[in-house]
């Protein structure tokens, strides 16, 4: 910085450089084991900023140091009340401290994926994930404002007028039943006879005894739970990959798929501009072998994840399964926070 004296242009001037301040170093836990050249959000002493992952990668847990380098920050400027308009309710607008979604977890999971029981074996959610399965999806579907075909309705920064979401429950409940029904008008009792001698042990394959009219109802059987069960897997999938990515939750497990040359990081999933990716989000190996081997369980979690239990009751069968539900309370926390699909740690 040049500061010039009184009386002359240049003569007798004065230069003073200011040292610049120095950028200070913080410590960040890996919040997942990642590769070098990954980026992910960290936030230190309230501010968010960007982490980029050192030369040789880092496994979770590991601590290493990284420079505090904080966004410029924001100027906020007043406005007139009689130009400000009508207060409505929006993600500035203050609430109950007890439906606030500073209680939704970012950057990890709420609990583990076999606490099932931790509210109780009796508790709503459940019951709902282990015995109405359909149902539960629906009221996580419906808080996360997605359809009942997987599609997000509400994305950071193009809210959009979609609705189409305030009828998710009611559509999954509308599909289970019709299978339901059709899966009891189709049943055909088949048992399969092993016989076990000496040499070798024979299956007595017991549909060929089978009625013609009753083989055509256990042909239909089998490709109604097949197909409903394949749609089962892709909603849950589809549902998992979103709430990961909007409360900003790494992967942990399945990691090992990406070496092996299936997908190619866990930053971009095996999917997300694919059409068979309704919503528009990576979808992780991780994503998939919850859905897949432990779907229940991956439910009964994201259900836990965007509700906190111990502070709101839970109800089986309304839209969302919990009582005064705030229709923007899962997205409310995450508008003013770090951008979606970043991981947040502290």
């Amino acid at each position: 910085m040049t500061s010039t004296e009184d009386g002359g242009s240049g003569y007798g001037s004065t230069s003073a450089a200011v040292p610049a301040s120095p950028v200070p170093n913080v410590q960040v836990i890996a919040p997942a084991s990642l590769d070098a050249g990954y980026t992910f959000d960290a936030m230190y002493d309230g501010v968010t900023f960007s982490v980029v992952v050192p030369e040789g990668g880092v496994v979770k847990g590991q601590r290493f140091i990284v420079p505090f380098a904080p966004p410029a920050e924001a100027v906020a400027v007043a406005v007139p009340a009689d130009e400000a308009g009508p207060f409505t309710k929006g993600k500035g607008a203050p609430r109950d401290h007890r439906y606030g979604t500073a209680e939704i977890p970012t950057g990890v999971w709420r609990d583990g994926l076999c606490d099932c029981c931790r509210h109780g074996c009796c508790h709503p959610h459940l019951l709902n994930s282990w015995c109405f399965l359909p149902f539960m999806v629906g009221q996580v579907l419906t808080r996360m404002k997605m359809t009942w075909l997987g599609q997000r309705t509400h994305v950071r920064g193009n809210v959009g007028g979609d609705e189409r979401w305030r009828t998710t429950f009611r559509n999954l409940a509308l599909v289970w039943f019709a299978f339901y029904a059709l899966n009891m008008l189709t049943y055909v009792p088949v048992d399969f006879d092993v016989d076990d001698d000496d040499d070798a042990t024979h299956v007595h394959d017991a549909t060929n005894d089978l009625s013609g009219v009753d083989k055509v109802k256990y042909t239909i059987n089998s490709w109604l739970t097949s197909l409903f069960g394949l749609y089962m897997f892709y909603v849950v999938v589809q549902l998992r990959a979103t709430l990961r990515n909007v409360y900003h939750i790494p992967e942990e497990s399945c990691l090992c798929l990406y070496a092996d040359g299936c997908g190619t990081n866990p930053r971009d999933g095996l999917c997300k501009d694919s059409p068979l990716c309704a919503a528009n989000v990576p979808v992780g190996w991780e994503d998939v072998c919850c859905a897949f081997w432990c779907q229940c369980c991956a439910v009964a979690q994201m259900a836990r994840h965007t509700v906190d239990y111990n502070e709101r009751r839970a109800t089986c069968c309304n839209d969302a399964g919990v009582e005064d539900w705030d229709e923007d309370e899962a997205y409310e926390g995450t508008e003013a926070g770090v951008g979606e699909g970043s991981v947040l740690v502290v």
